[in-house]
Order: structure tokens, then C-alpha cells, then sequence
């Protein structure tokens, strides 16, 4: 027997009297996850329901947004500094017509133009809404 034969064997497709009702009876048979869901949603429901639960995750939340919002507003932009900036003024003050190569203020702007900052931002503010919203945590017990 070729050994395709013996692969849709063990699907269980052989004893259907068509194809779709067979994929059905594959699809209930081994749908394991629907059954996880279905079985610890309830449980899950009612733990995110908890008041401390729904701070916490509000907290996380809220702070991911400032955080994230904060940094992709300072001013470092696809196309370099984006003119009347944070960014733009800090280096009008603090360096003016020369900016040292393999700074920080140069290795943003690089990420910046390459479009490497967002995933940056994104770990930066997950970091921080993590540590911020396991403060809430502890302290809240």
C-alpha cells in the first residue's frame, strides 16, 4: 500500500461517505484546542473579572500608551529630526551644527531614518508598562 494511503488512513477519513463529512468528523474529533477553550473559559472569565486583575491590565495598558506615545513623539522621524522637535531643540542647544557620530542622539536618528525605532519604542514601553503594572501588583496584596 503506498504510504499516502496509509497517512489518510489514519486521518480518519476511510469510514465517511463523503469528504465533508468526514473533514467534520476529523475537525471534532481533534479539535483539542476549541476544547480547552470551551472547557477554562468560564474560569478564565472569572478571574479577569477580579477588580485587581482588571487594574492591573488597565495599568499596563495606560502606561504602554504614554510610554510609547512619549517616545515617537520626540521627534526622530523617517526622514531624520523632524523640524520644531524635542529632538530638533536638544540638538540645536546641546550640539548645534556638529553631531558626534556613535552618540545616542546619532544612533537614534539612524534607527529613525530606518525605521528600526517603533520596534525599539514597542520593547522600551512593554518593558516599562510590565515593571510599572508589577509594582501596581505587590502593592495592591
Amino acid at each position: 500500500m503506498p504510504p499516502m494511503n496509509l497517512l489518510i488512513g489514519g486521518l480518519g477519513f476511510t469510514h465517511a461517505s463523503n469528504f465533508t463529512s468526514g473533514l467534520n468528523d476529523f475537525i471534532s474529533d481533534r479539535n483539542v484546542v476549541w476544547d480547552f477553550v470551551r472547557n477554562h473559559w468560564t474560569d478564565f472569565t472569572e478571574w479577569i473579572a477580579q477588580p485587581h486583575i482588571y487594574v492591573i491590565i488597565l495599568t499596563w495598558a495606560i502606561t504602554f500608551t504614554v510610554v510609547t506615545t512619549f517616545l515617537l513623539s520626540l521627534g526622530f522621524g523617517p526622514a531624520g529630526i523632524i523640524g520644531g522637535s524635542l529632538a530638533a531643540a536638544f540638538q540645536g542647544w546641546m550640539y548645534g551644527g556638529f553631531t558626534p557620530a556613535a552618540g545616542i542622539f546619532a544612533t537614534l536618528t539612524s534607527l529613525g531614518m530606518l525605521g528600526m525605532l517603533v520596534p525599539a519604542v514597542v520593547a522600551v514601553s512593554a518593558t516599562v508598562a510590565t515593571v510599572v503594572s508589577v509594582i501596581v501588583w505587590v502593592t495592591q496584596k
